[in-house]
């Protein structure tokens, strides 16, 4: 008797059971198919890819400039691409890694980097190329020399042509503050 009721009860949950994973539209893999080489996101393009822009010390694009991709794991040069005349990039991957964009000269010396991030497969890392200062005639022209302002009056130190600069470009402080006393 005690058997029958045992079978009776895995009968009941077993039947339960599939009547719960009907309900929820659980269908098993296919056999010999690993689920986790089929996974992919939802809003995925497909491509594993690193963009950003090139941009001067005043956010200006740098149009045409060379650019290649460093893998950080290997220290390997992956690829190489002219930015376009918004300084835009872009490079399709085929191994997710650390990567960092330089932007370099015709000669291969590196000028500046982007930040550096790491990119998992079907994902998209945006980077910046932030030069020092302007790009002017195949190299970068620093806007102010900072020995020219040692030993200097008030009026010519760094931060009065700070100030300056910022005048001519119309940017205001984002909290003026009061003066306070030390």
């Amino acid at each position: 008797m005690r058997k029958v009721i045992s079978t009776a009860i895995c009968a009941v949950i077993t039947a339960g059971g599939t009547a719960l994973f009907a309900q929820q539209g659980f269908v098993p893999a296919p056999t010999g198919v690993r689920l986790a080489e089929r996974w992919r996101p939802a809003d995925a393009t497909g491509e594993t890819r690193v963009i950003g822009t090139v941009i001067d010390v005043r956010q200006v694009p740098v149009a045409y400039a060379k650019v290649q991709l460093r893998d950080l794991v290997t220290s390997v040069v992956e690829q190489e691409a002219t930015a376009d005349a918004n300084g835009a990039y872009e490079f399709k991957l085929i191994d997710p890694s650390t990567y960092v964009v330089e932007m370099v000269t015709v000669d291969r010396y590196v000028v500046a980097l982007s930040n550096a991030g790491s990119v998992g497969r079907y994902e998209t890392l945006h980077t910046t190329v932030q030069l020092s200062g302007r790009w002017s005639n195949g190299r970068v022209v620093a806007l102010n020399n900072v020995s020219d302002y040692f030993g200097m009056s008030s009026q010519a130190t760094m931060t009065a042509a700070t100030l300056e600069l910022a005048a001519d470009m119309n940017i205001a402080a984002a909290d003026p503050g009061e003066p306070v006393s030390p």
